[in-house]
């Protein structure tokens, strides 16, 4: 990928820097990214990446407690500070006067190396994340999501949950938080972004000098999905949603996408169907927009897009339709569009001729351009992609997407949408759900709630 203003290095211990050069304004962002998180974790781990995420603030080798780690951020001039565990990252991140540059750096340095990890504060802590956990349990997003890990990935259902549970998290010992740093918080797995008022050349002598001595090891464990087909026919659920209107029925259906680790290729026409997919004007909008039983108010009530991710890859497609009659009815008629006639317009020249596809890629290069309109913006874009995919897909992405041509995208439909079983879900209020529980029943679909939907709720 060619993007003006950035610059690339490897350090000898296979740390990387990526540097993007805007001088807008006298800001530097400065952020830490280690390929790990929810992907990484075990059934015996799952939740304590995210619970090492919030010791990183807690004191460090040269900031004895989260008071001093505090104040030295304050006298840094610190602007928008956080940190983020991801399915395949885990982020720390701020952004100082461009003159502090060199103290940010050093700061993430002292902070990723060497954290105190104290069982005092470690118990402190744990609490903090067990509130959040419980508070995911009544959250109506966390609980769809919970549901959509626990049945799209049964073998490894934490490898998409970074809270994990309650008990993992408050049987944490700080000999399982050194282990995971030994292992994941290792150069070789790391990479440093700068952006902004920056020179790249004195950013890749700084981070030399700061970082250089950092010892890699020989290798970081990672283990793709195992199952990339768990269902035998589509499983259909019904999810009373607080948040839906009495006036609309959503219906969302999801199934598994190729992952970056394991399916790299397949990403690029997954990526340019999910591209053809949002044209407003497209053939696959005006099929379900045209439709009167689906009633849908307009096109921007049908959205469907495919993330790359390292090992979680996921296909999302939603409709909002007005709630003119059953919903079980509308919500049967969608999926019977969708499988019959969709998918095979999905394959032809209507949806993916080379006219079309040349639009796309234009759109494609203007979001690009959208996304670096600041370095902190972009730098933030490529963390992600290079924590899930790697630096090699990173730097072939836009010559790989530019020759993607519509046997790509067919190839996609083909292998992970046609005759393949996802999982259905409507979404409607509790008040609709009432009314109409018994004829959801009868066409089997299975109630999504708080207490079956996380993987951890027996």
């Amino acid at each position: 990928m060619s993007v003006q203003g950035l610059y690339h290095y490897t350090l000898d211990n296979g740390l990387n820097l990526f540097v993007m050069e805007n001088n807008s304004a006298p800001l530097a962002f400065v952020m830490v990214t280690v390929r790990a998180g929810a992907v990484t974790q075990t059934s015996e781990n799952a939740g304590l990446f995210h619970l090492y995420e919030h010791m990183m603030f807690k004191g460090n080798a040269k900031y004895a407690d989260q008071k001093a780690t505090t104040a030295a951020m304050n006298e840094l001039g610190v602007s928008d500070w956080n940190g983020f565990t991801a399915n395949d990252e885990v982020s720390y991140f701020f952004t100082v006067p461009s003159n502090m540059v060199r103290g940010g750096l050093e700061f993430w340095s002292y902070a990723i190396r060497t954290p105190r990890m104290e069982e005092k504060e470690l118990a402190n802590e744990k609490e903090v994340v067990v509130s959040e956990i419980t508070a995911n349990t009544t959250n109506p997003g966390r609980i769809v999501f919970a549901a959509l890990g626990k049945h799209l990935f049964p073998e490894k259902p934490w490898r998409h949950d970074t809270s994990g549970t309650v008990e993992i998290v408050r049987a944490a010992t700080v000999e399982q938080l050194r282990e995971i740093q030994s292992v994941y918080y290792v150069p070789n797995n790391a990479a440093v972004f700068v952006g902004g008022d920056v020179q790249h050349d004195e950013i890749y002598r700084l981070v030399k000098e700061i970082y250089g001595d950092w010892k890699k090891t020989d290798g970081v464990p990672f283990e793709p999905v195992p199952t990339r087909t768990p269902f035998d026919h589509v499983q259909k659920y019904v999810y009373p949603d607080a948040r839906t209107s009495n006036n609309f029925v959503q219906v969302g259906y999801y199934l598994r996408g190729p992952d970056s680790e394991t399916d790299a290729d397949d990403t690029y026409g997954a990526d340019m169907w999910s591209t053809l997919l949002q044209k407003p004007d497209g053939v696959f909008k005006a099929l379900l927009k045209n439709d009167e039983i689906l009633a849908i108010p307009d096109t921007s009530y049908i959205s469907g897009y495919y993330q790359t991710e390292r090992a979680s890859g996921l296909i999302q497609l939603s409709s909002v339709m007005l709630n003119d009659r059953s919903p079980v009815e509308k919500a049967e008629h969608w999926m019977k569009i969708f499988t019959e006639k969709a998918v095979p317009l999905m394959q032809t020249e209507a949806f993916l001729g080379e006219p079309l596809l040349a639009s796309a890629k234009v759109m494609l290069e203007n979001q690009k351009y959208y996304e670096t309109e600041t370095a902190e913006g972009f730098l933030r874009y490529l963390s992600n992609m290079w924590a899930s995919s790697g630096l090699n897909y990173f730097v072939g992405y836009d010559k790989k997407m530019q020759r993607v041509k519509g046997d790509d995208v067919k190839a996609f439909v083909k292998k992970y949408i046609e005759n393949k079983n996802g999982m259905f879900i409507v979404f409607i209020s509790p008040q609709l759900y009432e009314k109409y529980a018994g004829e959801f029943s009868a066409a089997g679909y299975d109630v999504i709630d708080a207490s079956n939907a996380f993987w951890w709720k027996k």
